[in-house]
């Protein structure tokens, strides 16, 4: 009997080598605190235009808290990605969603058929006024935050403003990599950098727009930034565009601090917010889940330099969590 023993031993030994490590969750539920969101708009004298917003706060959460600004998609609003701004408040962390007027909602509302919706949004995005308005307000609304923060403002003292992270799904990806430092034009002759920011997601970002070539076009974006994508990202706006464009910021940004992370079947909804009309799809839940996690721990890591969230973002628990259902590759 005493003899089978270490045989005995060596197979649960194999057992063990052989069955994959348990996924190590991040965050993945929501947090401690009880969201408050208050909707506002800022009003810009100097250009005169009004940009609305939608704050996400942790109510009762202690001291200064780390803020995340977002910036909808073209044709979206203040109410895109609120899964996010909802888990990240929950967190403790302060989430502005900020709205474009120009590219917002107002671009397709009232039309009836999505064809018609799909030149409208066409339309708008050619007109470069459109960009520079976008890309001036994630400024602005950062120097309001400022304002709200300010002794005797709406916000006196909630908000930490040396820990401040910029986002944005498709268009606010492009606004998101404009802020970071992205520059356009021939030779790189245009930017809209802001310096404030200490780090960025660009949820289906893409490639540069205009002429400039990839090396101008990245040479100044120092930021680590966590880049989402999906196999099924395509651009509704050019069907033809591969979904792999998507991943050429983070295949072509020299600075260190990148992510890449690549959901299997992911489209270009999942990360902003579908159309109603469109309804919610089956892997929804679980991909949103995922983002959350990965967002989270990026900006725990980032903004807050938890050494845990790094450790769980570069190690085998992301890989564990993500399993099959996406990929991440790093640059550090």
């Amino acid at each position: 009997m005493h003899a089978v023993r270490p045989f005995a031993a060596l197979v649960v030994l194999l057992l063990a080598w052989a069955v994959p490590a348990a996924a190590a969750p991040y965050k993945a539920e929501p947090g401690p605190y009880a969201v408050e969101t208050v909707l506002g708009v800022w009003h810009d004298g100097a250009r005169d235009r009004d940009v609305p917003y939608k704050l996400y706060l942790p109510s009762g959460a202690p001291g200064p808290r780390p803020v995340v600004v977002f910036s909808h998609g073209l044709g979206g609003s203040r109410e895109a990605a609120g899964f996010l701004g909802q888990h990240l408040a929950s967190w403790g962390y302060v989430a502005v969603h900020i709205q474009h007027p120009g590219s917002d909602e107002s671009v397709w509302a009232g039309l009836t058929s999505r064809a018609e919706a799909i030149a409208a949004l066409k339309e708008a995005v050619k007109d470069v006024r459109v960009s520079i308005d976008r890309f001036k307000d994630v400024p602005f609304a950062v120097d309001r935050r400022e304002e709200m923060n300010a002794p005797g403002g709406a916000l006196a003292g909630r908000l930490d403003m040396t820990r401040l992270g910029m986002s944005g799904h498709s268009f606010g990806a492009v606004s998101t990599m404009m802020a970071a430092g992205q520059k356009l034009g021939r030779g790189g002759r245009f930017q809209f950098k802001e310096p404030r920011f200490k780090a960025a997601i660009a949820y289906s970002p893409n490639k540069p727009m205009g002429r400039v070539s990839l090396e101008d076009a990245y040479a100044d974006m120092t930021l680590p930034m966590l880049h989402f994508t999906g196999t099924e990202d395509m651009n509704p706006l050019d069907p033809d565009q591969p979904a792999s464009d998507r991943q050429i910021p983070f295949r072509n940004i020299p600075a260190p601090g990148q992510y890449l992370i690549v959901i299997q079947g992911g489209d270009h909804a999942v990360f902003g917010g579908r159309d109603r009309r469109e309804g919610a799809k089956p892997d929804d839940e679980l991909d949103h889940k995922l983002t959350r996690e990965a967002s989270i721990a990026f900006w725990d890591a980032y903004l807050t330099g938890d050494a845990a969230a790094l450790a769980w973002l570069r190690g085998a628990d992301a890989r564990a969590e993500l399993g099959e259902e996406a990929t991440i590759e790093m640059r550090n």
